[in-house]
């Protein structure tokens, strides 16, 4: 027994101090909770959500109350949806506002809940002016794989009588699109805004919209936080509402956002942005700002028979999604509760209160 003892007073003796220096490298006091470090994904090169991804990521207010919580949150900017998705199935992605085709995948193979509404607007096919959709057949189309643009084409393809094995398709960046378009590297692209609007404006009379399908983006959270640490989720998701409050507040905010959106395209790709801030802002009033109700899910998109059910049933008719995929879970995946609870309660969850950093 005595040599047990000694032992174990040993192996103490050699282990606390590899604990405290662990605990010390980490920067974190001793007897203090471990932060949980987690990612928030977003898109650059999509408006809105890149004005509020360039918002949400400057927000003092939701670092320092995630800290209380243990919780660390670092923003990683992505090209699009299909891009996060090997994250989200390995439960590494805390949140991201993405468009309804990766939000669907998102959910039916990991665990993510659709919290909130964060745009309506549209995805488009552009191609030479009087171009018509029959006309795409065995022609060079400009693609983002997985996108929601990705889906917008399938469903314009179906409509003329057409499936992708009768076009050949460009997997493009989408600020890449409209420069492959000009040189002729593709007779068409498909795409979401600002883009289709930018070759539009930037060559009137020359390329048009030859197909536009409806397209909404959310706010998605992940289920285990929101089940592991359900104050740390709801500050989450306070800052994506703080964020909005902000931006209307005045066209002030709005701009300088829109000029973090901006910059954060040069950043991100290298390249200047397609679009200017007045443009992107006008986009985030049309397609966030001025909707009603926004950002709570409205109830035509979670009620039976609405477009995002039938987007589901559709990507599940082409095969991309997973095999076992229930549309009962993805149906149960969209709780309005954590954002009625947050927005019921301004002052406790600091709506009001802002400090961004520069």
């Amino acid at each position: 027994m005595k040599i047990i003892i000694s032992l174990l007073s040993l192996l103490i003796l050699v282990v606390a101090p590899c604990l405290a220096a662990t605990t010390a490298k980490q920067g974190v006091a001793p007897g203090k909770k471990l932060q949980v470090e987690t990612t928030f994904a977003y898109f650059p090169l999509a408006v809105p959500i890149s004005v509020l991804g360039e918002t949400m990521r400057r927000d003092r207010i939701l670092q320092k109350n995630l800290a209380r919580h243990g919780v660390k949150i670092s923003f990683k900017p992505f090209t699009k949806g299909s891009d996060v998705l090997p994250l989200v199935r390995d439960n590494h992605v805390v949140g991201v506002s993405m468009s309804d085709m990766p939000t669907i995948e998102a959910v039916a193979g990991g665990d993510m809940l659709i919290v909130g509404f964060v745009k309506q607007s549209y995805s488009a096919i552009v191609a030479p002016q009087g171009t018509q959709l029959k006309e795409l057949r065995n022609k060079r189309i400009g693609n983002a794989h997985g996108s929601t643009s990705h889906y917008a084409l399938l469903q314009a393809l179906s409509a003329a009588g057409m499936s992708e094995q009768n076009v050949t398709l460009v997997p493009l960046a989408v600020n890449d699109m409209l420069e492959a378009l000009e040189s002729g590297k593709i007779d068409a692209f498909a795409a979401w805004e600002p883009t289709p609007a930018a070759a539009v404006k930037k060559y009137p009379g020359r390329y048009a919209q030859i197909y536009r399908q409806r397209s909404y983006s959310f706010f998605l959270l992940s289920g285990n936080l929101s089940r592991m640490n359900p104050a740390a989720a709801r500050e989450v998701t306070a800052a994506l509402v703080r964020a909005i409050y902000w931006l209307k507040k005045s066209e002030a905010n709005l701009l300088t956002a829109c000029n973090w959106s901006v910059d954060g395209v040069l950043a991100f790709t290298g390249k200047p942005s397609q679009s200017k801030a007045e443009d992107i802002a006008r986009i985030t009033r049309d397609d966030l700002l001025d909707v009603a109700g926004a950002p709570a899910i409205p109830a035509k998109l979670s009620q039976e028979g609405s477009l995002l059910l039938k987007e589901y049933d559709f990507l599940k008719q082409l095969g991309k999604l997973p095999a076992n995929a229930s549309r009962e879970k993805f149906s149960l995946s969209i709780k309005n509760s954590i954002l009625n609870e947050v927005m019921t309660a301004p002052a406790k969850y600091n709506l009001n209160r802002f400090d961004y950093a520069k």
